[in-house]
């Protein structure tokens, strides 16, 4: 804004020549030695003004390389007018759009989807076209957290005309009864029981019986040794830990159906300004005549640096043909398409503290056409959990 020079200076004391701007409190930046005896520099136009006592006491000869910034440029084009008009009514363009919200950026979101952080960030006034400078950042975030329950965790910046919001999802806890209630420990699930240690209460089972979901494994309820006293209720603890196997299957045809791109690509163009959508016309195709395709829509955003983003952009949905062909798959990769498939759906149901500790894995083939994969997991895992005597 108020202009600097980029400058060489030359002799035999440019090292006393830095040293004594420096003293004199004259700003130097982007120093850089070229030989010896020269060296480039940056410096503003009024520090500029003040090194000539400077390069006489040392001896240094100062030549500008170029002069830049604002103050130039309106040098330069005084005499143009309506460009220093133009450009003077550009900025206050750019000014007046980098005072609005142009883009959301969410981050962080995995259970809670993007669509309702942004319904309620709409009803907190918070959308394309909001005037900024009347947003209270730790207020939007706190209301945000306490609309939506699943959220541990809000953070919301601005950056230009971008409002970037980062969250942090609850972990909900398991249900524990609190430890002044009287409860016994069930099993969550069948299982072999490998370790048990008692810390409070009775324990009903031992080291290698078979349990089943749901059966008591150490009760709170503790008889009295005289018959005529009622039992004493506590809080059951232990630490159990038990055999678990999970199960799982997939079957993969040795004949597929795929999808191969015969090459041919249809676009449409769009253009958001201001939030709104238009169509292009008379640019790429206005339907798409493709019985079977891939979408990919690619955003091309208008934007000065990285967050000073403008209600321009275009959207192109770009569409590749596909034609269905049908393959044969070898012995091995149907196996390993069906073992890949039966792996992930145990993945998503095996609990995460639980240790794996076998893997068995069987094939089965069934006339030439298709290809089974069973898959048994063995886990060493805690399956107690409380449940309050006398409650569901």
């Amino acid at each position: 804004m108020r202009g600097y020079v980029i400058i060489l200076v030359e002799g035999h004391f440019i090292e006393r020549f830095i040293n004594i701007c420096t003293r004199r409190q004259l700003f130097l930046w982007d120093v850089k030695r070229s030989s010896d005896t020269a060296m480039t520099l940056k410096m503003s136009i009024k520090g500029f003004k003040m090194i000539r006592p400077v390069a006489k006491k040392t001896h240094s000869k100062v030549k500008i390389l170029s002069k830049n910034g604002i103050p130039f440029i309106i040098s330069r084009y005084k005499k143009r007018k309506a460009y220093v008009v133009g450009a003077l009514l550009f900025l206050v363009l750019i000014n007046v759009i980098a005072s609005f919200i142009w883009d959301i950026e969410i981050t962080g979101n995995k259970d809670v989807g993007r669509s309702e952080i942004i319904n309620e960030l709409d009803k907190l006034g918070i959308k394309i076209g909001t005037l900024k400078y009347k947003i209270d950042p730790n207020e939007i975030a706190n209301e945000l957290m306490l609309r939506i329950n699943k959220l541990a965790w809000v953070g919301f910046e601005i950056k230009g005309t971008r409002v970037l919001v980062t969250v942090k999802e609850r972990i909900e806890p398991p249900e524990i009864v609190p430890k002044h209630i009287p409860c016994d420990i069930i099993a969550r699930r069948d299982a072999i029981i490998s370790s048990i240690i008692v810390k409070n209460g009775k324990g009903l089972v031992k080291n290698g019986d078979t349990v089943l979901k749901g059966q008591v494994l150490v009760t709170g309820v503790i008889e009295s040794k005289n018959k005529e006293e009622p039992p004493r209720l506590v809080h059951a603890l232990a630490d159990i830990e038990a055999r678990t196997w999970y199960e799982s299957s997939s079957t993969i045809k040795l004949k597929i159906m795929e999808p191969v791109r015969t090459g041919k690509v249809e676009n449409i163009y769009r253009i958001r300004a201001f939030g709104r959508e238009y169509k292009v016309p008379f640019i790429g195709s206005n339907k798409i005549e493709f019985e079977n395709y891939d979408r990919i829509e690619l955003r091309k955003i208008l934007k000065i640096g990285d967050n000073l983003v403008l209600p321009l952009e275009l959207l192109i949905d770009k569409y590749f043909e596909n034609k269905m062909t049908e393959r044969k798959l070898s012995i091995e990769e149907a196996k390993e398409m069906a073992y890949n498939d039966a792996l992930k759906k145990l993945m998503d149901i095996i609990p995460e503290d639980a240790k794996i500790i076998n893997k068995n894995v069987e094939y089965k083939q069934h006339d030439q056409d298709s290809i089974t994969a069973n898959i048994i997991i063995e886990c060493l895992e805690d399956i107690g959990v409380t449940k309050e005597i006398g409650g569901n």
